[in-house]
């Protein structure tokens, strides 16, 4: 119940601004607005409040995820506008200029823009900037920081050639700070840190290395901001960033979901289907992914026996690894996070209002990037989701605090702007996309053909939706 009112309360409100943006402009430029409901009137089973006085009908819909605005002679989803009365009426929308149209199609996706910079506001000034606690969690064997001799795991650093740290971000920008693709440019850095087992402050010089990795813009929108750099070395992209060997606390942990079985591997040999979730590796409890990782590192070459559930079901097989490897993906969004280990760190203003337009931007280009991805073939829409998966995240998110709840209602507003803005026949940048047709022509498509690209729309969004869903159902399974 407490998940399912999260779902509301972020993906109702987001539908809701979307739908009184259309009605505001609608009103601004004397289009009549005919019903403005507070939920999806569906089959007409909602309930009228009023009309006021311009002729709107109010009313609460029977379901509470969003709302419904028809406006005044637009060919939308119900089909249901009367073509002869378009013709006569100038409260219609099809009877308005082109600016006017596109002022009231826009409008929609504007409030959702706003709303995601709103909301961001508020975290960033109320709350800060999420970050991480800058305390060592891992030291690689072979890095600087471990061949210095002196810093420990759960070391917390303080301070970077002199300057204040007081959370990870801070360290890797320190030591990106002069960060090209040049080895020789890399200068020794003096880390102060606090000895976990002495609790004394101490000192150590550390030269870094540059770290080189292949480009993947996820990762890399993620580090840019850090100091890392991309470029072109024989025809290969490659991400580089300066690095000392060292871990923060993990924000966030991948649950041992398995989201793909490889063809030929020990694990499609022994029968482990895609879906499954490993449960223990020998008698070794398997809580997160890096859990298997660690194991089969561990035990290379040996017979494992291992348990896992598979549609509420526990089976066991044995198996032997190929070189530390069994041939299975994790699902990427099984993810628990670790509030513990993640601060919010005090910012300024104007640097909250700085960010707080940044953030729907940082989204967006991520979304770009997916719906590239999806159309040349390189990501199917298995991580698509829709209303289970919003649901699922809305639950989390409410659960894990307020920054949490009202980020993920501000991501989930720009995604929607984004979505509605596509020349989509059905979306509103479908209809805007038409609208500038007959703006460049100076002539109007038929009403009749308008209402067949809308039927059409409908079939597709609703194959579309059937898509969503079957992802959402098998994700439960």
């Amino acid at each position: 119940m407490y998940t399912f009112l999260a779902f509301i309360s972020i993906f109702g409100g987001v539908v809701f601004i979307h739908e009184l943006g259309h009605f505001l402009a609608a009103r601004s430029v004397g289009v009549k607005v005919d019903r403005f409901y507070v939920g999806f009137d569906f089959f007409g089973l909602g309930l009228k409040l009023f009309t006021d006085s311009k002729g709107t009908q109010y009313g609460l819909g029977l379901f509470p995820f969003g709302g419904y605005c028809k406006i005044h002679g637009m060919i939308d989803e119900s089909l249901d506008t009367d073509k002869n009365e378009i013709q006569t009426d100038k409260t219609a929308f099809e009877n308005k200029n082109t600016i006017e149209k596109l002022w009231i199609l826009s409008a929609g996706v504007i409030m959702n823009f706003i709303l995601a910079i709103f909301l961001s506001f508020i975290i960033f000034s109320f709350y800060g900037k999420q970050d991480q606690l800058p305390i060592i969690h891992k030291i690689d064997p072979n890095g600087p920081a471990y061949k210095a001799g002196i810093i420990h795991s759960n070391s917390l650093i303080t301070k970077i050639n002199g300057q204040e740290i007081s959370a990870w971000s801070e360290i890797l920008k320190e030591l990106n700070k002069s960060n090209t693709n040049n080895q020789k440019n890399i200068d020794m850095v003096d880390i102060e840190y606090i000895d976990p087992l002495t609790n004394y402050i101490n000192n150590t010089k550390v030269l870094p290395k540059l770290m080189e990795i292949d480009y993947y813009y996820p990762i890399y929108h993620q580090l840019k901001n850090l100091g890392a750099i991309e470029y072109v070395v024989d025809n290969k992209r490659l991400i580089a960033f300066i690095d000392i060997g060292i871990e923060p606390l993990p924000q966030a942990y991948i649950l041992p979901f398995i989201s793909e079985v490889i063809k030929e591997s020990p694990a499609e040999k022994a029968g482990i289907p895609s879906g499954s979730y490993i449960i223990k590796m020998n008698d070794t409890i398997i809580e997160t992914w890096n859990d298997i990782t660690t194991f089969l590192l561990q035990n290379k070459n040996q017979s494992l026996l291992i348990e896992y559930e598979f549609k509420n079901q526990l089976q066991q097989v044995y198996l032997i690894p190929e070189e530390g490897k069994i041939g299975i993906v994790p699902s990427m969004n099984k993810i628990n996070i670790i509030p513990e280990n993640i601060i919010f760190k005090n910012i300024s203003l104007l640097e909250s209002v700085i960010s707080a337009f940044r953030k729907p931007i940082s989204d967006l280009s991520l979304q770009l990037w997916g719906f590239g991805q999806i159309i040349s073939g390189n990501m199917g829409f298995d991580g698509v989701g829709g209303p289970v998966k919003i649901t699922q995240e809305a639950g989390k998110a409410a659960r894990y605090g307020v920054p949490y709840f009202l980020g993920f209602m501000a991501t989930i507003s720009t995604i929607l702007g984004f979505m509605n803005i596509l020349p989509i026949p059905g979306l509103d940048g479908g209809h805007a996309f038409m609208t500038i047709i007959e703006g460049l022509s100076g002539k109007k498509i038929p009403i009749n053909i308008k209402v067949a690209i809308q039927s059409i729309a409908i079939i597709l969004l609703l194959s579309l939706t059937v898509i969503v869903l079957f992802n959402d159902i098998r994700s439960l399974l």
